[in-house]
């Protein structure tokens, strides 16, 4: 029974770095990018309050720039924090993650503010990149021992990618013109720009992810993990072939990136990353109902294939219900491929239907606490376009949503194609 609760700990704490890579290499701006990745921390760690605090160099100080379910007295606490002072400031000049699970009694992290609060456990990590303090990042909860040295790990990997963000926002500080720049990208500088993001900081995640397994699989034998680690070795090669794709691009000052259309088996690629995908339903006892004839034949690149596909369905499984019941399904139409992806979850209005492939769209926080970034679909559009097709959603609020996507069976274009 712990072996079992051991590994869903691990995949959702895997699942939670992979959602907030998304987040932080993505091309929104800090502050939406903060307000997701406390978003995600509150639902991957079950935290009641969380924060997000910049360092001052000049001033010595913490500056609150984002928090979520934060009572307004620990607002005003932590809004200007001297280095050293309080709680968050003994952390920071201390530069380790911390935890405590009793702050009442705990002679190193007492606050007492937090416990007449109805907080008792706290976690805390400094962000620290090339040896510079930028913040910190803090979370509190109600509940008593919470955290262990897991979370701990979980949520220093966490500030390691909020300093990404840090320092992206330093060097858009000393280059404005590269901010203006990329506020008036068009659509394949968008991407280019969003792709760029993108391929940072998740390899970060998927190191330090594959780290904790390495760790698990010193202990033990287990297929189960064996099989997540070989996951993880095939996403980090793929990020791997991307970055190489842009150090060219970036080499050569040309605003494209390779994609390699050949021949591919579409059904054998759909049912490898089922396969790849399918434990994170399991995890959440949604039903997963796959039906994809064989020998379906499309030109295309295998690793952008591989992302249209994931990016729907991790959504899917996100947005679904714990037992809900998500659907793959493929089929042929004339001369092309249709392949709809349908979750569980609380549907889309249809205003927002019409916005939801832009970039830095949310939908209606009234609707549901869970904003989507819009990202993540934005580039899926950019993938299925790149390969002659479209794509398109169909929902219905209370009745789930469906994603749709159409591709050629055969090419729409002349071939080689690989500077788009």
């Amino acid at each position: 029974m712990d072996g079992n609760h051991s590994d869903m700990q691990k995949d959702r704490h895997l699942y939670l770095l992979s959602e907030i890579a998304d987040i932080v290499s993505s091309a929104l701006s800090d502050k939406d990018i903060y307000e997701g990745i406390l978003w995600e921390i509150s639902n991957g760690l079950g935290l009641d309050a969380l924060w997000i605090q910049i360092y001052n160099s000049t001033t010595n100080q913490l500056l609150l720039n984002a928090h979520r379910g934060l009572p307004d007295k620990l607002v005003r606490e932590l809004e200007v924090v001297q280095m050293g002072d309080g709680v968050a400031g003994k952390i920071a000049q201390g530069r380790k993650p911390v935890f405590s699970n009793d702050i009442n009694r705990d002679r190193s992290y007492q606050w007492d503010t937090a416990a007449k609060l109805g907080f008792n456990s706290l976690i805390a990590s400094p962000v620290i990149s090339g040896g510079r303090l930028l913040g910190l990042i803090g979370g509190l909860s109600y509940k008593n021992v919470l955290f262990t040295l897991n979370e701990l790990k979980l949520v220093n990997v966490i500030a390691a990618c909020i300093s990404e963000v840090c320092n992206r926002i330093i060097q858009d500080r000393i280059s404005p013109e590269n901010k203006r720049q990329k506020e008036d990208v068009v659509q394949k500088q968008f991407f280019l720009n969003a792709l760029s993001h993108e391929l940072k900081t998740p390899l970060t995640a998927i190191i330090a992810s594959t780290g904790l397994l390495i760790e698990e699989l010193e202990q033990r034998k287990d297929e189960r993990l064996l099989k997540i680690a070989q996951n993880i070795s095939r996403g980090a090669a793929s990020l791997q072939n991307r970055l190489g794709e842009l150090l060219s691009v970036s080499k050569t000052r040309n605003e494209s990136f390779n994609v390699n259309m050949q021949e591919l088996d579409f059904s054998k690629l759909a049912k490898e990353v089922i396969g790849e995908i399918s434990s994170l339903a399991k995890q959440r006892n949604q039903i997963l109902y796959v039906d994809i004839p064989d020998g379906i034949k499309i030109i295309g690149d295998a690793q952008r294939m591989e992302q249209i596909m994931l990016n729907l369905l991790s959504n899917a499984i996100k947005y679904s219900p714990e037992g809900g019941k998500i659907e793959f399904i493929a089929r042929k139409d004339d001369n092309r491929l249709v392949v709809s992806v349908k979750d569980s979850g609380p549907g889309i209005l249809e205003e927002e239907r019409q916005k939801l492939f832009k970039p830095y769209y949310h939908l209606s926080a009234d609707r549901t606490a869970d904003p989507r970034s819009g990202l993540g679909l934005t580039i899926t559009r950019q993938l299925v376009e790149l390969h002659g097709g479209s794509i398109w959603v169909q929902s219905e609020i209370g009745k789930g949503s469906t994603f749709y996507f159409s591709l050629p069976l055969t090419a729409a274009y002349p071939l080689p194609m690989n500077n788009l």
